[in-house]
């Protein structure tokens, strides 16, 4: 009735936002789900603000569950530090729960995500939906990409009642999302972790996806509010390392999957670094905050054009190393148009007006949504 669960949590210098930090543990000791069959995996990044100590004091009076805490030297990253975690869960775990450490678990929401994926065949993910802390909206009710391999969030700002369906999605958002262990051991191939480590970071959950579903596993999303959460909230701006991954990552998938635009992706990359140079140059200074450029504007040009060179190598390298591209064709994906190419050129939708377009995506999705729904 109950199978074992692993919760991995993964911090890294998170002082500046202790109390949702401590909020997210302390949703996580009182789960409505029996304490004997989940735990808590703790991996700290390398820590050098405190907040690790104020965790691990903050854990220790509180030792009436499982927890096991690991500090290492140095930040590993998301991948790294969830492939630590993982490597550490109990053997007997038939499933691990990804969550943000900016992330609060609803109390019902791991055994609604239990008790929907042991009554589906095949179902090698599932995500509920996530809200936003702050405005009480939806955050994600779940990924889809484009073949563009532009990823979108549905739903994002709707009122969370919106979802009334469960539906196929192209991949489990990391902020939260369940993953059955045997599924992802033999869709990555991976014995004792989940992502590729060098990846650190972004496009990790994006590759999971895509891996899950190409050997035939499924991945849903259910309407079920499972978390608030505040994205990005361990930057308040774009820091150099940042922008850098994520380019990297987005060239690096580009490279390890076969959508027609493949090519055309690459050969457009120097529009892209001048899309990418304006947009965030203009949101820097007129909009500010988590948007707020950490570095000389110089170095934006040097992040994106490094992380388009050694994202285009890494896929290269991995491609060779799996023998064939990843089918995205097989995932649930929204399709691109003859219109909607325009949109790689312009930058709208990618590097301009981002959010008023993911509105405009989730019309979309829901026009088409029978094509989707998983129940």
């Amino acid at each position: 009735m109950y199978p074992m669960v692993s919760i991995l949590w993964i911090n890294h210098n998170s002082y500046r936002i202790i109390k949702v930090v401590l909020d997210s543990l302390q949703a996580v000791l009182h789960l409505d789900y029996p304490r004997e069959r989940y735990e808590l995996i703790v991996v700290d990044n390398g820590s050098t603000d405190g907040s690790f100590e104020t965790i691990k004091a903050f854990l220790d009076e509180r030792g009436d569950m499982k927890v096991k805490v690991i500090r290492l030297e140095r930040n590993l990253g998301f991948n790294g530090g969830n492939n630590t975690a993982y490597k550490a869960r109990n053997p007997e775990s038939k499933y691990v729960m990804l969550l943000n450490n900016d992330a609060i678990l609803f109390p019902e929401s791991l055994r609604s995500l239990i008790e929907y994926i042991e009554s589906r065949e095949n179902v090698g993910a599932v995500q509920g939906v996530i809200v936003d802390m702050d405005s009480g909206n939806i955050d994600t009710a779940g990924d889809m990409i484009t073949e563009f391999l532009i990823p979108y969030q549905l739903y994002h700002d709707r009122n969370p009642q919106s979802v009334k369906k469960s539906f196929y999605i192209s991949y489990p958002d990391g902020a939260n999302a369940l993953l059955k262990v045997d599924a992802v051991k033999k869709a990555t191939g991976f014995k004792d972790k989940i992502f590729y480590d060098e990846m650190f970071a972004y496009f990790d959950d994006s590759i999971l996806g895509l891996q899950l579903w190409n050997k035939g596993f499924k991945v849903i999303s259910c309407p079920v509010v499972t978390a608030l959460h505040r994205r990005s909230s361990s930057f308040n701006q774009m820091p150099f390392t940042k922008l850098y991954l994520m380019m990297r990552g987005y060239f690096a998938l580009n490279e390890l999957c076969n959508s027609r635009y493949r090519g055309l992706i690459r050969s457009l990359f120097p529009l892209r670094v001048l899309r990418t140079y304006i947009a965030l140059t203009l949101a820097s200074r007129f909009i500010g905050g988590r948007y707020r450029l950490g570095f000389a504007s110089g170095e934006l040009l040097h992040a994106v054009y490094r992380g388009y060179v050694d994202g285009v190598c890494w896929g290269e390298k991995r491609l060779r190393e799996i023998g064939t591209p990843i089918d995205i064709y097989k995932i649930p994906l929204l399709k691109e148009s003859f219109r909607s190419i325009s949109r790689i050129f312009t930058g709208i939708g990618v590097d301009y007006l981002r959010r008023f377009y993911t509105e405009h995506i989730t019309r979309e999705f829901e026009r088409e949504i029978n094509r989707f729904v998983a129940d």
